[in-house]
């Protein structure tokens, strides 16, 4: 029986000879001999056959996503007010991920704003000097989260927590065309003269007012520039917050090199028009320092050499003793080394006290006169503040609860306090997480870990209660190495016990340690995707308690800080991103390997394919035609 078998298998592939050889002729190497006619021929043939299956595909897959996303929108459309519906006010680094992994098949999501497109806000400081343009930095917020979450653009004014409705308009009965700050294009220009701008006023933009109910409200509406009430700030300084400052001030650069290049011009004026002046010495100053930098030397050089070699000058002002202060010191040090290579002056220990249109007026520590700088153009970019709604839905809470001036207060599961029922979050800059305190809580956690009755901890209770407790207090993390230090240091007395007067001073300890969160586009991303896991995962929206339904509160986790300086050359910080610093020991990386991984990170944030493609571009655009310089 084997033997036949294998007789019949032999005979076949005997038979199929003739076909493998012939299908196969181009791998054997005596190929069978054609015409060049046919090689031609078979050649245009498969290129044919290729093509035609590639239209086809690419075709039937933008009809099949067409078709998708027509019967996505019905489907959205007729579950109006079936499902329990989240309102999301805000299109910023805390709306994004929570719309993007929100339970679409759970709740009806709106998103309320008024911008209608996502902004990649640490790309804006190249922005404003052209190494990456405008639409690489920007994705419709409709595209980017899909049919399946409604979108209006409007401003949210009002919310009532009691009947669970907020009032929304677009501008008021003004209309403008076009612009993102609204307060600034509406109200009357206080300059005489400055950079190029135009504002139309059409009927365009003519929203009426309306109201929308909720039964969740996330508020991530982010901040605004706090000018701390210094004179000339609002109406003669550039802010960095928004893609039509980065417009603005890329304006205003030109406008200063072409005002410079005028025949009549005298040299002192000169001189005052291409000095250009940053306020603030964090991560956004110190970038748009280093962007300006590098367009003067790569690209102004060449159509501007005079000017260059002679008259521009940049400067950095900061309140502080060193820059990028959140960061390590190495860094600061670093980039202030850097910074002078780089011709970039850095004042230090330097108080702001007024802006005019042709000068800043500034205060040295430890002097009592004004310094007159003279310059054209200044950046402030220091310095946050909540916007008006936020401040609107404190006060409709009531400011006993809502305490905190900077932004919303929130329990640790985001939810806002003094809101009873938990229907509203709050995310991102506009809002502060309430860290509770140990010593608050001393009696509770110390009969918690006395569990022999003994009126005293020993290290294994302590090191119990710490690990226990560390992520209800995330403060408890700086015991969570030195364990047994912490114990010795505490146990003054030597008796190998702690008794409830000497956890109550360990304890303080760790409580002084306590920060309120960086207003960063890292934090607020995190939170956003908490959110949408956390409403995910509720089982029950009338229960306020979350810890009876075995849901964790929020820990932020670090992942490191980042900053371009110039030169190719950037800063990366690893700071407090346990365990991943402790596991590989990381330290401060500065040089042109950092600003590759400054690079590559910045590529993988970016959250769609066609914002990668054109940022890609962009780079390799500007390293071989330089920078556009034109004004328009």
């Amino acid at each position: 029986m084997m033997s036949s078998y294998r007789n019949l298998s032999f005979k076949q592939l005997k038979e199929m000879k003739p076909i493998i050889t012939r299908n196969l002729a181009w791998f054997s190497k005596h190929p069978t001999q054609q015409t060049f006619g046919a090689k031609l021929k078979r050649r245009l043939k498969n290129l044919l056959i290729v093509t035609v299956v590639g239209v086809g595909s690419f075709y039937s897959y933008r009809a099949y996503r067409s078709y998708k996303w027509s019967k996505e929108v019905s489907e959205s459309d007729s579950i109006t007010g079936t499902k329990p519906r989240i309102v999301v006010l805000g299109t910023g680094w805390g709306a994004v991920p929570l719309l993007k992994h929100i339970d679409t098949q759970k709740y009806e999501v709106v998103c309320v704003s008024p911008r209608n497109y996502f902004l990649m806000t640490p790309l804006l400081p190249s922005v404003s000097v052209g190494t990456v343009e405008t639409r690489t930095v920007i994705e419709s917020i409709r595209s980017l989260v899909g049919p399946k979450i409604k979108y209006v653009e409007a401003h949210c004014v009002d919310v009532d927590t009691k009947t669970k409705v907020i009032t929304c308009n677009s501008d008021g009965t003004n209309t403008v065309s076009r612009g993102d700050d609204v307060k600034t294009l509406l109200e009357p220009s206080k300059r005489a003269g400055g950079a190029s701008s135009r504002i139309i006023k059409d009927s365009a933009r003519t929203r009426p007012q309306f109201d929308m109910k909720y039964d969740i409200l996330v508020v991530a509406v982010g901040s605004e520039n706090n000018t701390f009430n210094i004179p000339g700030v609002e109406e003669h300084a550039h802010f960095l917050k928004e893609l039509l400052d980065a417009r603005r001030i890329r304006s205003a650069i030109s406008d200063a090199f072409e005002s410079a290049m005028t025949p009549s011009q005298t040299a002192e004026e000169r001189k005052r028009l291409l000095h250009f002046v940053i306020v603030g010495g964090g991560p956004t100053g110190v970038e748009f320092a280093a962007e300006l930098a590098d367009f003067v030397r790569e690209d102004l050089q060449y159509y501007f050499p005079r000017l260059v070699a002679n008259d521009v000058k940049i400067t950095l002002i900061e309140a502080l003793d060193h820059v990028l202060s959140m960061m390590d010191k190495q860094i600061s040090d670093y980039t202030e080394k850097h910074f002078r290579r780089e011709n970039i002056d850095v004042l230090m220990n330097t108080f702001v006290k007024s802006i005019k249109q042709r000068e800043v007026v500034v205060q040295f520590k430890g002097s009592n006169e004004l310094t007159s700088i003279p310059c054209s153009v200044v950046v402030w970019a220091t310095g946050i503040k909540a916007r008006p709604i936020t401040n609107r839905i404190r006060e409709i809470i009531g400011l006993k609860a809502q305490s905190n001036r900077m932004g919303i207060l929130t329990d640790r599961y985001l939810r806002a306090k003094g809101v009873t029922d938990g229907s509203i979050y709050a995310i991102g800059d506009c809002a502060t997480i309430e860290q509770p305190k140990l010593v608050d809580q001393i009696q509770t956690l110390f009969e918690e870990a006395d569990t022999q009755r003994k009126g005293a901890l020993d290290l294994q209770q302590f090191k119990a209660l710490v690990e226990r407790k560390i992520h209800d207090f995330p403060q408890l993390e700086i015991f969570s190495k030195t364990i047994e230090k912490t114990f010795e240091e505490a146990d003054k007395e030597k008796s190998g016990f702690l008794t409830l007067a000497t956890l109550h001073s360990a304890l303080e300890k760790a409580d002084k340690k306590i920060r309120a969160l960086p207003a960063t586009a890292q934090v607020a991303a995190q939170e956003g995707r908490y959110i949408a896991d956390l409403l995910n995962q509720v089982t029950d929206l009338k229960s306020s308690d979350y810890q009876q339904q075995n849901l964790q509160s929020f820990r932020y986790k670090h992942m490191g800080a980042l900053a371009y300086v110039g030169g190719d050359s950037a800063v990366l910080d690893f700071s407090g991103t346990k365990p991943i610093f402790d596991l590989f020991n990381l330290q401060p990386l500065s040089g042109r390997s950092a600003a590759y991984l400054w690079k590559s990170f910045y590529f993988t944030e970016m959250f769609t394919g066609r914002t990668k493609t054109l940022l890609a571009f962009d780079w390799v655009r500007t390293r071989l035609y330089g920078r556009d310089i034109s004004r328009y």
